[in-house]
């Protein structure tokens, strides 16, 4: 619910694309500034615990909003601090959640459970937006922040039932090992392994060019597409974007095998830079839903695709801190590109906002291309 009742908060009270791509981007920094700590630490502590806490934790955070309204109108620094709290707090469940996961149902199933799993987040996320853009309506953002706060809380509930160990057992000495050296030894592990490595540096790109558009979805629904702010049509190019994830997560477990990443990723890639220039150019509300879906299907089946194998090369007492980090410089792109482009479109206008994401994306497609073609050419020589 949050990623539209916030950007619709935000645009409500100030009309502005740079502050509404700013308030996207504060979901996604904490990554960058605390995650070198929250994975080790998901390596080294109870996962469990870590995972139902964080997702306390979030709750209150998001809760302060509604509260602070409810006696005056909340002001724009308290929106910021308190998403970026709950934001920081995600940083250290969703570390845990990547080490938990291979060690609750083994690494051969990880395809499968990942695109189940991607499938259920987005039935989420096509619910959620719906149902915060028509509460937003009915009763304004601030109250609606309420249900999301909610299903944080219920979410702790549920996961603090699971009974099945969160980890495959702690290597000998791993808590007696220095933080330090713990975060060296996975960026070492990274280094090595080269696959990983690219699939981390193309994500950014990926990551940058969604970010672009996630953040202006609110400003291009309102200017490009016609919309009114509180107009539930736009909550459903969120939901759109959800649909999109939801079939690639349907479809993931079919398309994924460690061999194909060479051709899959560049292929996904370059899909979505002819999808995001095909949303640049089109004014038309129908024609923006359907390459909404499109475009989600292949920047989520590319984010999959990296997240899958970083899950399966990584031993598990480096999983979460492997794969914190490719989540700090794949996903440290969205709130780049949502600053980033937020900027430019205040500036220069959505269209050339947009237009620098298809080129970062396609960027991206050819540099994957061509590095990943060397490791695998590296491989077979060796």
């Amino acid at each position: 619910m949050s990623t539209v009742v916030i950007p619709i908060l935000v645009f409500q009270r100030t009309g502005s694309a740079a502050q509404t791509g700013l308030v996207t981007a504060l979901r996604v920094v904490p990554y960058l500034l605390v995650g070198l700590v929250a994975g080790p630490l998901a390596d080294r502590v109870d996962r469990r615990r870590l995972i139902v806490w964080g997702n306390v934790a979030q709750g209150a955070c998001m809760a302060v909003i509604p509260v602070v309204d409810a006696v005056v109108t909340v002001p724009l620094p308290v929106i910021y601090v308190a998403t970026f709290a709950s934001a920081t707090a995600f940083v250290f469940s969703d570390a845990a959640v990547f080490g938990a996961l291979p060690a609750l149902i083994g690494a051969a199933r990880l395809p499968t459970a990942n695109g189940y799993l991607t499938s259920i987040q987005s039935m989420a996320l096509m619910l959620g937006p719906a149902i915060g853009g028509l509460l937003a309506t009915l009763i304004g953002p601030a109250d609606a922040i309420w249900v999301d706060v909610a299903s944080f809380l219920v979410a702790a509930l549920v996961l603090g039932r699971i009974r099945a160990p969160f980890d495959e057992g702690r290597a000998p000495g791993r808590l007696q090992e220095r933080f330090g050296e713990q975060v060296r030894r996975g960026l070492r592990f990274i280094r090595r392994e080269r696959t990983i490595l690219v699939l981390i540096l193309v994500g950014f790109g990926n990551s940058f060019a969604f970010g672009v558009m996630l953040g202006l979805v609110v400003p291009y629904a309102v200017d490009r597409l016609g919309l009114p702010d509180n107009s539930v049509r736009l909550s459903l190019l969120f939901t759109a974007d959800a649909l999109g994830a939801l079939l690639s997560g349907l479809c993931f477990a079919r398309l994924y095998a460690a061999r194909r990443i060479p051709w899959l990723t560049p292929a996904c890639l370059t899909a979505s830079a002819l999808l995001l220039a095909a949303l640049t150019l089109t004014r038309a509300y129908p024609a923006a839903l359907v390459l909404t879906v499109l475009f989600a299907f292949t920047v989520g089946t590319t984010i999959s695709v990296g997240i899958t194998y970083r899950q399966m090369a990584s031993p598990d007492d480096l999983r979460s801190s492997v794969n914190v980090v490719g989540r700090m410089v794949s996903w440290g792109g969205q709130p780049f590109g949502a600053a980033i482009g937020g900027i430019v479109a205040e500036i220069a206008g959505i269209p050339d906002a947009l237009g620098l994401a298809t080129v970062v994306m396609a960027v991206s497609a050819l540099a994957s291309a061509v590095l990943l073609h060397s490791v695998t050419g590296d491989r077979r020589q060796g």
